[in-house]
């Protein structure tokens, strides 16, 4: 799904930019899931903490390797790898030069890729961002050495209006 809703701002395969009215108390209206695709928030990650400490929710599990979409936002990030971004539930920046791998990211943090952009870095993208793509579970260590546990592999993009 590619479509940009905003002034001229770059957009990014598999990307949906909303624009919300910041206060809206019935939060934002969000367009029909599409067929085969389940709702994921950043709020489903994790069952309460318990003795083990952060464990996947049951819901989470249960979407590894299907299709889901999420809302957040994507995190700037000085060092950021080509076709990659983090994401998360609020507007964030992280200071690699400064602080490394040690960063304030929230635990319920996922990597996007976005296989169309693999070789190019992308742009930052400021505002809520609606995510459609397959998710994956499991640790992965990244390029960078961070150490990935919850992805988005994003959409193709689609091209409306021609057909193959």
């Amino acid at each position: 799904m590619l479509r940009a809703m905003g002034k001229g701002r770059p957009t990014l395969a598999g990307v949906l930019v909303l624009s919300l009215a910041l206060g809206a108390a019935a939060g934002p209206a969000l367009p029909p899931l599409p067929a085969g695709v389940a709702s994921l928030a950043f709020s489903d990650f994790f069952a309460p903490i318990g003795r083990r400490g952060l464990e996947y929710s049951e819901q989470l599990l249960s979407l590894d390797g299907r299709r889901v979409r999420i809302l957040g936002f994507m995190v700037q990030q000085e060092a950021a790898l080509p076709g990659r971004f983090l994401f998360a539930p609020r507007p964030l920046a992280l200071h690699e030069s400064e602080y490394g791998l040690a960063d304030d990211l929230p635990a319920a943090t996922l990597l996007v890729e976005a296989p169309a952009d693999a070789g190019r870095m992308l742009p930052f993208t400021p505002g809520p961002l609606l995510l459609t793509g397959t998710l994956r579970l499991g640790n992965r260590e990244e390029p960078d050495g961070r150490v990935s546990t919850v992805r988005l592999v994003l959409d193709p993009p689609s091209i409306s209006g021609s057909q193959r």
